[in-house]
């Protein structure tokens, strides 16, 4: 578990944050280890570790035996830890590779006012979708500022703002009077107030500033001190102000890009309209994905007009290849039916699987039209070259979708949680081949022969055209 809260707050705010997800630890801890499915092993949940420095968080919790389920683990700890508060962010994970956060929105607007009406809508509208969780928003709380200013006596006394500033600095935060050697490194000297009259920035006015003459007058009569709101960070677009309203989605419930795509076609109309200059748009995961699916199509596309061509030329045909690219849409088909049966969601990785299945698919059609063209060039009537083509192609192909299934088979009965982000990409390419074995012994004959009839028949056609022209 990882907080960051926002910087410049009390170190105290960091502590009770940890505290509280400690806490919520060791009760896991306790429930875990006290669980009757675990009554043979020895404390399955074992070490916590935790630390705090600045403004951040993280306490890990170790577990010895797989037979915990860490994503149950997971949700326990986090119903336990409740609400945290204002923090910055919030992530609880237990994968080997860091995950994004599913939700992400990035608001513009000219008016700072308008982003915090907006954010807190959008927080409130993702707060009523099942399994939207961990809602939080970039826009921190303002802090407030000392400003210091100049006083007309000031520039009698030949003080400037930089003057000031510096004597500010070096009685409350110190000025280096020297510097010790001490083994490797240097101690500094520092000289400053005493503690005590440090401690509340109300001590600021009972300093006295130095002129340049040596003097040294009443800070009150040279100087004057404003509190502001401050930001320690201010994000821009396009010269407009920017927040980012984050969320996590719960497994199984519901879909992030849905989400968004419900929020939008329900709100963000009427947001324009009340809040002039607004505009929105999806970061993070949801923008990844929406760039990684363009990419996808984009290369996929090029790859199969590439391969048409070379089979193009090496068929002299520029039907034959279309036969042989029918295997891809269902292998296509294949991976999604693969998923369905093992209950996986498709991801990008699935994404990846099904590239690799598009180009070991076309490999049996290939073989098979190749042999097909063999026994028409050795004379054979199209219907007996289709007949003996499929006999002597058909062990090689089959055997093929078989062993590249069988051999995928320990992969996805893995459990390991090293073999887990594999596993979308073999069930795509498994079952894409041995979908589209069927499809290359079955449907690629068929539309062989519907190719050559088309052919005579156009050919025809063609050679009719001249002799009906001479009887006109």
């Amino acid at each position: 578990a990882e907080v960051t809260l926002q910087e410049g707050g009390p170190f105290s705010r960091t502590m009770e944050a940890l505290r509280q997800i400690e806490s919520a630890a060791i009760q896991l801890k306790a429930e875990f280890n006290a669980d009757p499915r675990f009554k043979d092993l020895d404390n399955v949940v074992a070490n916590i570790d935790s630390s705090a420095k600045q403004n951040q968080v993280r306490v890990t919790v170790e577990t010895r035996s797989g037979a915990v389920d860490t994503s149950e683990l997971t949700r326990r700890w986090r119903e336990l830890i409740g609400d945290l508060g204002d923090v910055e962010s919030f992530e609880l994970d237990y994968t080997i590779n860091e995950r994004g956060t599913p939700i992400q929105l990035v608001l513009a607007s000219p008016s700072i006012t308008d982003l915090r009406q907006v954010s807190a809508e959008l927080r409130q509208a993702l707060a009523g979708y099942p399994g939207v969780y961990n809602i939080s928003d970039s826009l921190q709380s303002p802090r407030e500022e000392i400003v210091l200013g100049l006083k007309p006596a000031a520039e009698n006394l030949s003080v400037n703002l930089s003057d000031l500033a510096r004597q500010v600095r070096e009685a409350f935060y110190g000025a280096e009077a020297q510097r010790i050697p001490r083994t490797r490194e240097d101690v500094r000297v520092m000289v400053r107030y005493p503690e005590e009259e440090r401690l509340s920035a109300d001590n600021l006015r009972d300093m006295r500033v130095r002129t340049p003459a040596g003097d040294e007058v009443p800070f009150d009569t040279v100087a004057t001190v404003d509190y502001q709101p401050g930001y320690l960070v201010i994000d821009r677009l396009d010269r407009k102000r920017t927040l980012e309203v984050s969320a996590e989605v719960a497994a199984g419930t519901s879909v992030p890009r849905e989400v968004v795509d419900d929020v939008i076609a329900r709100h963000y109309d009427d947001w324009r309209q009340r809040f002039p200059g607004l505009s929105m748009r999806a970061d993070g995961e949801l923008e990844e994905e929406s760039e990684f699916t363009a990419a996808l199509l984009t290369f996929m596309g090029l790859a199969m007009l590439l391969i048409y061509a070379l089979m193009a030329v090496a068929f002299r045909s520029y039907f034959q290849p279309i036969l042989v690219l029918t295997a891809v849409p269902f292998g296509i088909m294949g991976a999604i039916f693969g998923h369905m049966i093992l209950d996986w969601e498709i991801s990008m990785l699935s994404l990846m699987g099904v590239i690799a299945c598009a180009g070991v698919v076309v490999n049996d059609n290939l073989v098979l039209i190749d042999r097909i063209n063999q026994l028409r060039a050795g004379g054979h009537a199209v219907i007996e070259a289709l007949l003996q083509g499929g006999q002597d192609r058909f062990r090689p192909i089959i055997l093929t979708s078989l062993t590249t299934f069988v051999g995928l088979l320990p992969i996805m009965s893995e459990t390991s949680m090293q073999a887990q982000f594999l596993i979308p990409m073999v069930i795509s390419l498994a079952f894409g081949v041995l979908f589209a074995t069927g499809v290359t012994l079955l449907l690629v004959p068929c539309l062989y022969l519907f190719g050559e009839q088309l052919s005579h028949h156009l050919l025809r056609r063609r050679q009719s055209l001249p002799d009906a022209i001479d009887g006109i």
